[in-house]
């Protein structure tokens, strides 16, 4: 009888990713993914630990599994797994445990289990190229290009969990994405730690990447370029720019500050300084207007005194990104950071309630540019809960496309559209034609 396996993810991109090549992995020897954990026979939990609030709802769903599951059947996966690993041990001493470097031995682990032997599979020399992989949505593919970074972030926990940069063989990469869109995917989010320092260990980087990616692979497809750390984008940043002018590339960068104070980015142990960032930013709206701009800010931070949020707040108004992501900092305790003095919880709560509403009025404003805008939209979803369908025009922006009834068929294709309406987190689209150039 086929055993089964259910995989529970949170966090990044790169989680995302992971799950899906266990997932790969997995089907290959025989076994049969489900959606619901009380028809496994093996639960799979893929942790985040960004935040010590994610740690703990990591630990809460650990124990949720513990009393609910057969404990010896749980096997936590993910970045909790090395640095957290005691804290995993003391909830359920019979969970296995694998490590980030280790998901190609998944079944490795789904086998000791089954045959009710505890393993701790933590260390791993994994290349996630070329791997078997199921995608958890058919028209999106998500390729890792490295795995660790090279910053030394006071406050990340991250690092502990997945170590130092190996970025993966350019050929390899390539590789991958055209196996993705000659198997449908429409979508490339190209993801890693820190998509900046791709290839410096290796003697390439990643606006060569991105142009070996978007001369060699044919098809029509779009990249998003994930998260890249300010300091490397300015490094490379003439040869990204030009890289950036392919039509197969969306009009988008992910560039976390962190902080508007470079006192604090200092504290922070940022590579970074605040004009780094605007140069960077200022660079890619000269050249491409409308760019789509992300942003991380932590508010709260150790050393953080009203003055240097005030700077943060004057520098989000002053660059206007598209969208902030706005954490409050909290302390994992092994971290650098969280050895430090730390701010009162009430400073922090309304320097994050500030921040958040000034977020959700910059991307209000800007998503209003888009009003009556026509172009093309490339669909990768539909969300059954809601009715409607999901995509992205040429600058990563989200376009809601209502169907109540599912009547229309988007799936996956590039579509013309009007924008109609907009709100502070997506686009309200009118279809015009579907298949469009």
């Amino acid at each position: 009888m086929t055993k089964k396996v259910y995989i529970e993810t949170y966090g990044c991109a790169v989680n995302r990713s992971d799950s899906e090549i266990m997932m790969g992995l997995l089907k290959k020897a025989g076994y049969r993914i489900v959606k619901d954990w009380r028809d496994a026979d093996v639960v799979i939990i893929n942790t985040c630990i960004v935040k010590h609030a994610t740690v703990n709802r990591m630990l809460y769903r650990i124990k949720f599994f513990t009393e609910n599951f057969d404990p010896h059947r749980v096997i936590v996966a993910g970045c909790i797994s090395r640095p957290f690993g005691r804290k995993v041990k003391k909830i359920n001493p019979q969970a296995s445990l694998l490590g980030t470097d280790a998901i190609s031995r998944v079944v490795d682990a789904v086998n000791a289990v089954l045959s009710g032997r505890r393993v701790e599979l933590i260390e791993g020399e994994d290349v996630k190229t070329e791997m078997p992989r199921e995608r958890i949505n058919k028209n999106i593919a998500i390729v890792q290009i490295s795995s660790g970074c090279l910053g030394n972030c006071a406050f990340c926990a991250t690092r502990f969990a997945r170590g130092k940069l190996i970025s993966y063989p350019p050929e390899d990469v390539v590789e991958d994405v055209r196996e993705a869109v000659n198997s449908g995917c429409r979508e490339i989010w190209l993801t890693s730690q820190d998509n900046g320092c791709y290839g410096l260990d290796i003697g390439t980087n990643l606006a060569e990447l991105l142009e070996e990616i978007t001369k060699k692979v044919k098809g029509r497809y779009m990249i998003r370029v994930g998260m890249m750390n300010p300091h490397f984008a300015r490094h490379i940043l003439n040869d990204l720019l030009h890289a950036y002018r392919s039509r197969k590339i969306y009009k988008f960068i992910h560039l976390p500050v962190q902080s508007g104070s470079n006192k604090v980015l200092r504290i922070m142990k940022r590579q970074h300084t605040v004009e780094d960032f605007v140069e960077v930013v200022e660079a890619f709206r000269k050249v491409f207007p409308r760019v789509s701009v992300w942003t991380d800010v932590i508010v709260g931070h150790p050393g953080e005194e009203e003055e240097d949020f005030m700077q943060t707040l004057e520098l989000m108004k002053n660059v206007k990104p598209d969208f902030i992501n706005v954490s409050r900092f909290s302390s994992h305790g092994i971290t650098e950071a969280s050895k430090m003095l730390q701010p009162p919880s009430q400073i922090k709560k309304e320097r994050s309630r500030k921040m958040s509403k000034l977020m959700k009025q910059l991307s209000y404003m800007k998503n209003s540019e888009w009003y009556g805008w026509r172009g093309v939209v490339l669909v990768t979803d539909y969300d059954e809960s809601k009715r409607n369908w999901i995509g992205h025009n040429y600058n990563y922006k989200q376009v809601i496309i209502k169907d109540e009834n599912r009547s229309l068929e988007l799936d996956g294709k590039f579509v013309k559209v009007k924008i109609v309406d907009f709100g502070h987190a997506h686009l309200d689209g009118k279809v015009l034609e579907v298949n469009s150039k």
